[in-house]
């Protein structure tokens, strides 16, 4: 063989080396994890090609035997391609523990709004909407659904199910007395137009982009119309509606509508979320099966979810649900905190059988006081609304005493505003009048108006009378009881008379939305988008715990509720400003112009915040992340993708 064709064997054989390194390349590369909109995207981005659809071996029983079509008809056209975080997971078992009977706990993991965020909480991508087109300037936003997707009882799911929404339960005044605040663009209602049977557009008066963030935060705008249409008086006769309703122990019919299009409770209402519910939240075991028409399939084409079912047992006490995780009946811990346990949950990590991530915190602050700017007395509102009384009472908690014994050293002293790394964070925010100063507190309380004492050392009122407060506790997810009485030992060397009392979740928020209570104390968040989570920051609802008849007043448009004034108002007109903002630059400023109000009215006094999110999660369950943001925007853990967790054998 001459050297010339020896030459050029080696050069053609080294080039089809080189090609096939980088064709194999191409074809196997790294893809990220998390959600793609459709096949097509999945195979532009990975290289890789679905050809063909796998399900679940009960499902597939199921086809067998004649009672459901093949995964092929039940999957849309366009079904969205989940790459799971770790790998192609396996099908079976239950997700178990216990729960609180909240819905969030499980609308949480059952989040599926028309877009949604992204793993990291930086991005709005396409979920039951497959994409969405910007027009006029901003003003009109157009969804595209997916062809062929279906309802869990294999009905359609088109257009018209977001119509119905709109129409016949947002603008019906019995379902929806008060029009949603997050649809409000300009002072000005949007409205909800069919194009087509898998096309829909918001149009709004004013440029409003803002929506896509807003409905990614778990704005669900569609209901079943074919199931629910059974329980409104538009389709149904009113007597036929209400002969059912008296059966059921309704006194009007737009009680048994809601009760039917309730997800966690009612068991025959379709959804497009990937478990069903099979009995209700309420019961003492609260179970969930897979949806076997779901629309989202993994990068092998097997359809989601891995998991079947759902096995949750009510257990009200935090102690007894700690215990749970801790023995390892649990399979994952995410609603409950585990902070303050941390010592005997790293203790019995190997004895439980599970792991714990350290998940970056939501939670602004835990032990939240909420001071009341509506409170009814008079006497306690003179001093609430005045700003220096709300300071003094800040700068009389110990704040490191309390990170020390409660979170063993695990959390920081800080206000309730966002934290560093979201983009509105700024440190005199979170340190604003954070220090442990009780002898100036208790000058300026002096200074208010409270210098006279009692026989006992409290501090008298203007009205002559000892001034007491009365502290209402919600306990939850974390330690809030031992704080308050910590917070009440603060209180009582300043001279405050303070009484402490823990009260049930629906009493608690019922007595916090009226207007009723002096000062709440619960937990808080909106650690990284104000906007999104705004109740926390701005009394744009009766849910702003701090001046809750403000919000009322607010969202109802001034209908109803408390005029706000001075600053409160203020802070509202740049929320107004800041949600119109056409570019983020724009409304960076806003925010933090409106968080620099907040923070030196203290309308919240914040305590301290955990420094991690500790989430127990069970060894075999795998596919979970290491670290995300556990954020109540991104519904975490939704944004996580559950359908892909599964269990390893």
């Amino acid at each position: 063989m001459s050297k010339i064709l020896k030459y050029f064997l080696v050069t053609l054989l080294s080039i089809s080396l080189v090609t096939g390194i980088i064709s194999v390349s191409f074809s196997q590369q790294k893809v990220a994890p998390g959600q793609y909109a459709t096949i097509a995207e999945y195979q532009k981005v990975s290289g890789k090609k679905i050809t063909k659809f796998s399900e679940a071996p009960q499902l597939a029983d199921l086809v067998k035997q004649g009672k459901l079509p093949s995964v092929e008809k039940r999957l849309s056209e366009e079904p969205a391609v989940v790459e799971p975080i770790e790998e192609i997971g396996q099908y079976g078992g239950s997700l178990q523990g216990p729960h609180l009977g909240r819905s969030p706990q499980y609308t949480r993991i059952t989040y599926e709004p028309l877009v949604r965020w992204n793993l990291e909480t930086d991005k709005v991508i396409p979920n039951v909407a497959k994409s969405w087109k910007i027009s006029n300037g901003g003003k009109v936003i157009t969804f595209y659904l997916r062809k062929g997707m279906k309802w869990s009882d294999g009905e359609p799911f088109t257009a018209d199910d977001i119509i119905f929404w709109y129409e016949d339960i947002t603008l019906n005044k019995d379902l929806t007395p008060v029009f949603p605040a997050w649809l409000i663009a300009g002072g000005k209602p949007g409205k909800v137009e069919k194009v087509d049977n898998y096309t829909v557009r918001f149009v709004f008066d004013v440029p409003y982009t803002f929506l896509l963030q807003r409905i990614a935060s778990g704005q669900d705008c569609y209901a079943p119309k074919h199931y629910l249409k059974k329980f409104h008086p538009k389709y149904t006769s009113m007597d036929e509606i209400m002969k059912q309703a008296k059966e059921e122990g309704f006194d009007a019919w737009y009680k048994l509508f809601s009760t039917k299009a309730t997800r966690w409770q009612n068991k025959a209402l379709p959804v497009v979320t990937a478990w069903k519910v099979i009995t209700p939240l309420s019961d003492a075991v609260f179970t969930a099966e897979r949806n076997p028409y779901y629309w989202k399939v993994d990068p092998a084409g097997n359809q989601l979810p891995y998991i079947d079912k759902i096995v949750w047992t009510l257990s009200p006490d935090r102690e007894v649900r700690v215990m749970k995780h801790i023995s390892g009946e649990a399979s994952i811990g995410y609603y409950d905190t585990f902070e303050s346990d941390y010592t005997i949950v790293m203790e019995n990590q190997q004895k439980g059988g599970y792991r714990v991530l350290k998940w970056l915190p939501a939670l602004t602050n835990v032990g939240t006081l909420f001071i009341n700017q509506n409170v009814k007395d008079p006497v306690l509102k003179k001093l609430f609304t005045n700003v220096q009384f709300r300071r003094a009472l800040s700068l009389a908690i110990n704040r490191n005493e309390i990170a020390q014994l409660i979170y063993s050293g695990n959390a920081t002293p800080r206000q309730a505003v966002p934290f560093k790394g979201s983009p509105y964070y700024e440190e005199r925010f979170e340190k604003s009048y954070i220090e442990y100063n009780p002898k100036k507190a208790s000058q300026m309380l002096d200074q208010v108006g409270l210098a006279k004492r009692d026989k006992d050392g409290y501090r008298i009122g203007p009205d002559g009378k000892t001034l007491e407060i009365l502290i209402e506790v919600l306990p939850g997810i974390g330690p809030e009881p031992d704080i308050a009485e910590m917070i009440k030992g603060y209180f009582r060397n300043v001279g405050l008379k303070v009484s402490v009392k823990t009260e049930e979740t629906s009493l608690w928020v019922t007595r916090a939305k009226a207007g009723e209570q002096q000062i709440g104390l619960y937990a808080s968040a909106g650690a990284y988008y104000p906007l999104l989570d705004p109740v926390w920051f701005f009394p744009v609802s009766d849910f702003c715990y701090w001046a809750p008849l403000c919000g009322l007043w607010y969202s109802s448009n001034g209908k109803s509720g408390e005029e706000p004034s001075g600053e409160i108002k203020q802070l509202l007109n740049v929320y107004d400003q800041a949600v119109l903002a056409v570019g983020e630059k724009e409304r960076t400023l806003l925010i933090k112009r409106a968080l620099d109000i907040y923070s030196k009215n203290l309308w919240t006094i914040g305590i301290v915040a955990p420094n991690t999110r500790l989430v127990i999660v069970k060894n075999e369950l795998r596919n979970v992340p290491e670290v995300t943001i556990h954020e109540n925007i991104n519904n975490c853990p939704g944004h996580t993708n559950p359908e892909q967790w599964f269990f390893k054998k």
